[in-house]
Order: C-alpha cells, then structure tokens, then sequence
C-alpha cells in the first residue's frame, strides 16, 4: 500500500541559513564548542565596553523593519509505491490579495530511474476572488517497469501573482503485503502427567471438535460486549 506525506519548507534565505548551521552543531565536539561559545562571548564584551552606547542602543525612530522573501518552494509531498500502484495528493491554493486574481498550475516530468512517467494535475487554472481557495488534485501511476530503490522527482508550479512551486518525490518500493502461514493436521491432543505419584499419563482434546461453520453462521462470543 502506498505512502504520503507532507513535509513544509521553513521561508527566508536567513532562517534556512540557521537551519542548515543548527542542524551541523551535532556534529562538533563539545569541547569545540564551549571554546566558540567562550570567544563570542569575550568579544561581545571587548566590543560592548570600546562602542559608545549611543550606537549599541537599537531601539528609536530610525529602526527600518525587515522582511523575508517567501519560500520558492513551499512544500514536498513525499510518496511511497510499488509498481503498477497510483498514488494522488491535494494542494490548496487559496488568494489572500485583496483583489481577484488568475491562478495556473503546471507539472513538470517526474525525472529519475529508467522510466521517467507523468504527473497528471486538475484543474490547470483557476480564477480566485479575494480569499477564495481552489484544490488542486496530483496523480500518477508507478510504472510496472520500475524497479524498488529508484526514485522520481517533479515540481508543480504555481503561478500567480508571483511563482512558487511544491516539490513532488515518488520513491518505488517492494510490493509486499503481510503474510502469515497457518499449519494443521489431525485434531492435537494434550498429553499431560495425571500426578506425579501415579507414574501415568492423560490425553485430552486441545479442541472440541465441531462440524465446518455453514456460511451466515455467527461466531460464539461475537455477541458478547466489549470490555
């Protein structure tokens, strides 16, 4: 059975920058660390005691406000499939300009592995008023020629007023399903020692034995409440 999921990527060149350096600090030694926590620290003091206060104070009628760039790519939809199986996925798309808008959408080849297939997507536009949404549906079956390990890779891109796009991953897997054997033969028995001082053993029937359940036939215990 194929899998989903959704992964949304964080906005602005400044916070993916921090992202990435958090994400490498695992990897330092902690000695290593506590000595660049250490010189930072020294050189915000040296810096803090030869600057007048007037330029370390950060707070007046000059402040400029900054804002990020939104994200290019907003989001990844992740999937998991065996060949021949089709998979879909929703992206909502919703106008929060103050006024009406035209929206299209547009899929790029899924690229990778031997066979490179389509993504279909529906609808290909859209006309928004303000704070209308419209759900745009993406779909595509997994070739009965891929082979599990390959993975294919696309982009829906969504234009507006601006270009912004979801990232789309197909990883091919096995098709496999859940298994069990079941073994039987003649009706078991249970062979067990009657006591210990009469030097003899007992058989008794692991199971009565009963006649094939007829179709519509209910089972025992079905009735009996929960808990």
């Amino acid at each position: 059975m194929s899998t989903a999921r959704v992964r949304h990527l964080s906005g602005g060149n400044a916070q993916r920058g921090l992202d990435e350096l958090l994400s490498k600090l695992p990897k330092l030694a902690t000695r290593s660390i506590e000595q660049y926590v250490d010189l930072l620290q020294r050189g915000s003091s040296l810096m803090s005691a030869m600057l007048p206060k007037q330029l370390l104070s950060t707070a007046g009628c000059c402040d400029i406000p900054q804002q990020d760039c939104p994200p290019h790519c907003v989001c990844e939809i992740a999937w998991q499939a065996a060949p021949g199986e089709p998979v879909q996925a929703t992206i909502r798309v919703t106008n929060t300009s103050a006024q009406a808008r035209s929206f299209s959408f547009k899929a790029t080849p899924l690229r990778g592995g031997a066979s490179p297939g389509t993504l279909g997507i529906a609808p290909a536009s859209a006309y928004l008023s303000s704070g209308q949404s419209v759900t745009v549906t993406l779909a595509t079956t997994v070739g009965n020629d891929a082979r599990p390990g390959e993975s294919y890779n696309a982009e829906v891109l969504i234009h507006g007023a601006y270009e912004q796009c979801v990232i789309v991953r197909l990883d091919v897997c096995s098709n496999q399903s859940a298994h069990c054997e079941v073994e039987q033969g003649d009706p078991p028995v249970r062979v067990r020692a009657h006591q210990w001082y009469h030097h003899f053993q007992c058989e008794e029937p692991c199971a009565p034995s009963r006649p094939p359940r007829q179709p519509g036939e209910s089972v025992p215990g079905s009735h009996l409440p929960n808990g």
